[in-house]
């Protein structure tokens, strides 16, 4: 189906490009082939009447504009196909005006549901025509009419327009979520890194030149490791930007069978995440230590494996509050950082610090009201409280939203 439907959209560009509506496009072509060769066998059936065949053309052209200016424009020209194809057909009861009448009422309705329901009420105007002379074939196109001219084309064309606007609605509610992930990741990653690497200089700057070459290039090195940091979360950023990640193929019920893959214990899986979050921890203090700042952190043991979406929040919340120590908090005082594990596995999260009497401003301050508002949908808690210079926050991270 994938395969078609490329053909479709290649054929479709090299006729007219930028076309929205390839399918409507390639069923306009075969309707106007159906017309056409209908029509000719009819004309020749009848050459003897031949006012009657020069009428029919005007029609049948009629028909044939409104369906090749309905491959590009089709919200205007599928109205002349509607309206010259009702009228041949109330004349010569030919198949394919039908056919072409209840195929452009469905996509009039699809395209637009006002249309749709006008193209319908044109529609159901045929079931008042009168009966042309000598025809036959009068009761039975007037009974598929009953049948299939009420609400088949307008419904099939509302569901089409309601499956449409779903898949766009869907696209674009992706689209804000990647959005909103972005800018997290630019916030947790490259402004924090640019952040302390401002913080650093002032620092480095306060209090003078080390008295000794190896602290100034140890300055140095850290200095560069974290301008380094920046230029590759940078990097990251650019090539999520560039590429796309490629869908992994799915296993064969037999490849599934006889590659199951070995589950990991969750002691090991515990160990793995306790460690994570105390190397994080310590590069963090080591951060705020070369500033100038002193204070405690305590991580409590992990009881059972994080899911890796909430260790990714968790992470990514500490690293945010560091960042915030660093840049809103006072060196000269003691900070404090608390995580634990309660008995129902909510991991709880306490900050203290005191406020710095000239606070540079450093950042949005949009950090944590993003984390605020990912932590209270998920169904936790998160409370800021400061009184005078003394800043708390405690949150609640649950175990289940």
């Amino acid at each position: 189906m994938r395969q078609i439907r490329s053909a479709v959209n290649r054929f479709i560009g090299r006729a007219g490009p930028g076309n929205d509506h390839p399918v409507i496009a390639v069923t306009c072509v075969l309707l106007a082939a159906a017309l056409i060769a209908e029509y000719m066998a009819r004309a020749t059936a009848d050459a003897s009447s031949t006012v009657s065949v020069q009428q029919h053309l005007v029609l049948v052209l009629a028909i044939l504009v409104g369906l090749i200016g309905g491959m590009f424009r089709p919200r205007w020209f599928l109205w002349a196909a509607l309206v010259a194809g009702e009228i041949l057909l109330v004349e010569t009861l030919m198949i394919t005006p039908l056919v072409i009448s209840i195929v452009c009422t469905g996509f009039l309705a699809y395209l637009n549901t006002w249309s749709g329901a006008i193209a319908t009420g044109l529609l159901l105007m045929l079931l008042f025509a009168p009966a042309a002379p000598s025809s036959s074939g009068r009761l039975m196109v007037a009974t598929l009419q009953r049948i299939t001219l009420y609400c088949f084309p307008l419904l099939t064309g509302l569901l089409l327009h309601m499956m449409r606007q779903r898949d766009h609605d869907s696209y674009l509610l992706r689209r804000q979520q990647e959005r909103e992930d972005m800018a997290r990741n630019l916030h947790d990653t490259i402004s924090n890194d640019l952040a302390y690497l401002i913080l650093r200089i002032d620092h480095a700057e306060t209090n003078g030149m080390p008295n000794s070459e190896h602290e100034y290039r140890q300055q140095l090195r850290e200095l560069r490791d974290a301008a380094d940091r920046a230029m590759t979360h940078t990097h990251a950023v650019i090539d999520s930007l560039e590429t796309r990640p490629a869908r992994q193929p799915q296993p064969e019920p037999s490849e599934a069978q006889d590659r199951t893959p070995t589950p990991i214990p969750d002691n090991h899986s515990v160990t793995v995440q306790q460690g994570e979050l105390q190397s994080l921890i310590d590069d963090k203090e080591a951060r705020l230590e070369s500033l100038g700042f002193a204070g405690d952190s305590l991580l409590g043991e992990l009881r059972r494996p994080l899911p890796p979406d909430r260790m990714r929040l968790i992470t990514g919340l500490l690293a945010e509050l560091y960042a915030n120590i660093a840049k809103h908090a006072d060196p000269a005082e003691w900070y404090a950082v608390s995580i634990s594990v309660d008995m129902n596995d909510d991991v709880h999260i306490s900050v203290s610090d005191t406020i710095a009497e000239h606070d540079g401003k450093l950042g949005l301050g949009s950090g944590l009201d993003r984390y605020r508002t990912i932590i209270e949908t998920a169904g936790g808690s998160f409370a800021i409280r400061t009184e005078q210079r003394h800043w708390q926050l405690d949150v609640c991270i649950p175990s289940r939203p």
